[in-house]
């Protein structure tokens, strides 16, 4: 999935607290707030009184007489602004009374009016509108804004027929057009919805559909309609009636702006469908399975027609959106869409609804509508009391309820018929109409929801209410008068909740935020690391912290990792990950060579779109925690292979010695110690044990404690001589594993060789450079004509005779990878580099375990001469730091043992006693960490030196090992 936007600062709108218009910017306030297409800036603005009149009113003034008032004559006041593209007004005493937002390719003529006492101006529009717009203010800033407004409308006259071609597919136009009320020409009805082929849900009679076109046809020719309509408190009225089936999609548009992106990017729905033909995603399976469970009951989607509609929405939209594809949810809303509207009309329909109306409502985690659930449990328990006490009491949870409801809009609860009209206020009034209904559904069933003491029985009640919305009872409002349920839940909703406003639920989204946030943030973790194939190697825990620090990259620290909609890392993202997790990588050091290791990694590491994904770095790093060092020999040359032919040629050889020499780098510039200068340090410390016990008994000094070995903690460290042993070690490796793998290398026969040699044929060929062959003699890597390569068992066999490489690959660089560390967003990640003193002295039972040895081989040399047993314990410290026998544990650590004996020399100052207030080394908390009680053979023994030995320390610090 790529990362189209940034699902954070698209839901801002509904995390934020209740003084969040203040932190946008005020261009995006009002883009949002007039629902214009995200790329409209501000051009300029003014404060005006308006006054707008239509033909169809003018003729009304002609019949009633030129004194006669109307109330399109009325004059309100506020601020115009202009848009690149458009003009939008609305008043300042009550937004409902007057607005509109006007398509600038709508203004036919511009003019001012000659008048002496104001600025005026006269805009006609092609909806047969005329609005007299009179300036307040500076009348320089009056001229400024004429004079920007004339130029973008000179600057669009060529787009004019664009639009009418346009209005032609709106049956707004085509109604007028129908009456003779328009002049622009239209041969027949524009293409619809699926409702004009199956016939729309519910009785049109019924309905009053027929009355309520021939409202809708007054007040668009009184008003204006589509691109220059104008909005007052009879536009609010006639939408809260319901829509009229053939009107109900275009004016679906036209409150929630979706109109304005498909005329501005009027091929965009069929150029997703024709580049993305053919090619498959998991969206596109999710939504095979859902096709048919989309509003089964209407007749459409038994039909092949019906769900090929749906279909072809539903993955343009997948292929416009990948970050989200395909929601559970989005069928029922797409299938209910395309009943009325068609397909192009829904595709951007439905981009608007997820991306502004509703933002994080379909998504993987659906935190937009897990949050509002929050929102109306709390306004429940702020409306209701009683109610809400009573679902706490019995633990009935009502979200399990209510989250249907608003994820479709109540189109799988209430009858469609009802659930339409539930709709139609949504795309007018936003997100607190689905607040206002759903409470007043709790309020009408409170006294039978009282009655429930689980969810079940809560659920039967919602149910049985539904099925009975279009029953007759006694109106709420009027005495003896009998009217439908819906028509008394409808006024609940909009007359005891109308407060319920943008503003309060704004306030409740913010209080609950950091719950539902850190809910879901805990549940996707553990559903993602659920689903992720299984590692051996890597534990539950490691993974958590793996996908702490993945999305932690992804995120940058600003946002949850639920929130960021690009689960792929790339190739910046993955150096700054590995950054924090291993010790050979630094984002700071900009290295050819560590550049060319991370691609390496990057490319072994993706999918087949070599795209990196959370699953395909766990695998990865899988294989480098393997234990098997075979296996991990394997891994590693796999990382050169990439011909798959098991086998590498002379250059990948040299590559691989480059790689080497940099991901040993923090060993081999001592940075970091390994396990075989740990193991060697260790032994030298056993052997200053074993020494100190000699000493003791010598001067018949006897221990109190005789089952507690104690560890010298003021040990002078010799840091720079083990620093320098170890550099020479790598830098010895390295070079050797050059040697072994030219000397070992094969050579690599050209199929193309011819078969005939050319001496034979009596050409000549051309003789070589003999100072360079001269060269090639002594450094056949050098000799291109010569292919050579290593095999896996080769590379294997190279790796194994070096002890220092087949440490490294056994064991350190296992350690060096730190999946165990969890993630500190409060400390620097880029700390990642271990001192030398996390891993020195990290296993003081491993000591006690070698003194108790040395003790025990010195005791069965000499019998049961306590004196001899010391002498002997002390030359066995000298004699098995040169032999194989260091460490008789396995194999391996004898092997590794060896390589050390070179590095251990008699005169090794490793360090004399000094007192710890002397020591410059060790701090009193790092003194204080070796206090740690290490049971051997099912003792307790102390390492720790104690303070009662300070006595003797004095007389023993002369002594020199």
């Amino acid at each position: 999935m790529d990362l189209v936007k940034d699902i954070f600062s698209k839901t801002q709108t509904i995390f934020d607290s209740s003084n969040y218009p203040k932190k946008l910017p005020r261009t995006e306030q009002l883009r949002n707030q007039f629902n214009l297409p995200d790329n409209e800036n501000i051009v300029d603005e003014a404060n005006v009184e308006i006054t707008v009149i239509s033909s169809f009113s003018k003729s009304k003034l002609e019949e009633k007489g030129e004194n006669t008032h109307l109330p399109s004559q009325q004059v309100y006041s506020g601020k115009l602004i202009c848009f690149e593209n458009f003009l939008v007004f609305k008043d300042d005493y009550d937004g409902l009374l007057f607005s509109f937002v006007l398509e600038l390719l709508t203004i036919q003529k511009i003019q001012r009016l000659q008048r002496s006492y104001d600025f005026a101006l006269l805009l006609n529009t092609s909806t047969e509108l005329q609005f007299t717009v009179q300036f307040i203010g500076l009348k320089s800033q009056s001229e400024r804004f004429c004079r920007n407004l004339t130029k973008l409308l000179k600057s669009q006259v060529t787009e004019v027929p664009k639009l009418n071609n346009f209005l032609m597919q709106l049956y707004s136009e085509y109604l007028l057009y129908k009456n003779n009320s328009s002049h622009l020409v239209i041969d027949g009805p524009p293409a619809g919805g699926l409702g004009w082929v199956f016939k729309f849900p519910g009785n049109a009679q019924k309905l009053n559909d027929r009355l309520k076109m021939r409202k809708w046809f007054d007040y668009f020719r009184e008003y204006g309609r589509n691109f220059g309509l104008v909005r007052t408190l009879p536009f609010y009225k006639l939408v809260s009636y319901g829509l009229p089936n053939k009107l109900r999609g275009e004016l679906w548009e036209v409150c929630s702006g979706s109109i304005y992106n498909r005329f501005l990017n009027p091929e965009a729905y069929n150029k997703f469908l024709v580049d993305y033909d053919g090619k498959t995603s998991l969206a596109l399976e999710e939504i095979e399975k859902d096709l048919n469970r989309s509003l089964p009951e209407y007749p459409a989607y038994q039909t092949d027609e019906g769900i090929n509609r749906l279909r072809r929405v539903l993955t343009a939209y997948s292929w416009k959106n990948p970050e989200i594809g395909y929601c559970q949810a989005m069928n029922i809303v797409t299938a209910a869409l395309l009943i009325y509207m068609s397909e192009e009309q829904v595709f951007w329909c439905l981009d608007t609804l997820i991306e502004k109306l509703i933002p994080g409502y379909y998504s993987k985690t659906m935190y937009g509508v897990l949050l509002d659930q929050k929102v109306f449990e709390g306004l429940v328990l702020k409306t209701m009391p009683v109610i809400s006490e009573h679902f706490a009491k019995h633990e009935i949870q009502l979200s399990i309820v209510s989250l249907p409801w608003f994820l479709s809009f109540f189109l799988n609860t209430m009858p469609l018929i009802y659930a339409f009209r539930v709709v139609d206020m949504f795309f007018l009034h936003g997100t607190r109409v689905l607040f206002q209904v759903a409470l007043a559904i709790i309020r009408i069933n409170g006294e039978a929801l009282l009655q429930c003491e689980d969810d079940g029985e809560c659920i039967a009640v919602f149910k049985e209410f539904f099925s009975s919305l279009d029953e007759l009872e006694n109106s709420i409002s009027a005495e003896n008068k009998k009217r439908p349920k819906f028509d008394n839940l409808w006024e609940v909703a909009f007359r005891e909740f109308v407060s319920i406003d943008e503003k309060i639920i704004l306030q409740y989204r913010a209080r609950h935020k950091n719950d539902v946030f850190q809910g879901i943030e805990s549940f996707v973790k553990r559903a993602e690391i659920r689903n992720l194939p299984k590692t051996p190697y890597i534990n539950q825990k490691q993974l958590y912290n793996i996908y702490d620090r993945y999305y932690g990259v992804l995120s940058k620290g600003t946002e949850s990792p639920f929130m960021v909609g690009n689960a792929t890392m790339d190739r910046k993202g993955f150096e700054e990950f590995m950054t924090n997790l291993v010790d050979w990588i630094d984002i700071k050091q900009e290295s050819p060579e560590q550049t060319k290791f991370l691609d390496r990694l990057y490319n072994a590491w993706s999918n087949e779109e070599n795209v990196m994904t959370l699953e395909t770095l766990c695998l990865g790093l899988d294989k480098l925690l393997d234990s098997d060092i075979m296996t991990t020999l394997s891994n590693y040359f796999s990382l050169y292979d990439t011909e798959k032919k098991e086998k590498i040629n002379r250059e990948t050889i040299l590559q691989v010695a480059e790689d080497l020499i940099l991901i040993t780098a923090p060993w081999r510039d001592g940075l970091l110690f390994d396990e075989i200068t740990n193991k060697a340090i260790e032994s030298e410390i056993a052997a200053k044990i074993v020494e100190r016990q000699k000493w003791l008994k010598e001067n018949n000094i006897e221990e109190e404690d005789t089952d507690s070995i104690h560890i010298p903690s003021e040990v002078k460290f010799n840091q720079e001589k083990w620093q320098i042993k170890q550099s020479e070690r790598y830098f010895a490796s390295n070079s050797n594993f050059l040697k072994l793998s030219f000397q070992y290398a094969q050579p690599d026969e050209d199929p193309n060789t011819p078969l005939i040699d050319l001496e034979d044929t009596g050409i000549t060929k051309p003789k070589p450079d003999e100072s360079f062959q001269e060269k090639l003699k002594h450094n056949i890597a050098l000799d291109p004509s010569n292919p050579m390569y290593i095999s896996l068992p080769m590379f294997r066999m190279v790796i194994l005779s070096d002890t220092t490489y087949e440490s490294f690959f056994a064991e350190t660089l296992r350690k060096s990878i730190h999946v165990d560390d969890e993630v500190d967003t409060k400390l620097d990640m880029y700390k990642n580099i271990r001192g030398m003193f996390n891993n020195f002295l990290a296993d003081g039972r491993r000591v006690a375990i070698e003194v108790k040895r040395r003790m025990d081989d010195a005791a069965k040399s000499a019998g049961l001469n306590n004196n001899d047993a010391s002498s002997s314990s002390s030359n066995s410290v000298n004699n098995n730091s040169s032999t194989n026998n260091t460490t008789p544990d396995t194999a391996s650590r004898t092997s590794r043992s060896h390589t050390l004996s070179s590095y251990q020399e008699d005169d090794d100052d490793f360090g004399s006693y000094v007192s710890p207030e002397n020591d410059d080394l060790l701090s009193n908390n790092e003194l204080a960490s070796l206090s740690v009680n290490i049971p051997v053979s099912g003792n307790d023994m102390s390492v720790l030196h104690t303070d009662e030995d300070a006595t003797l320390i004095k007389s023993f610090e002369k002594q020199k090992i």
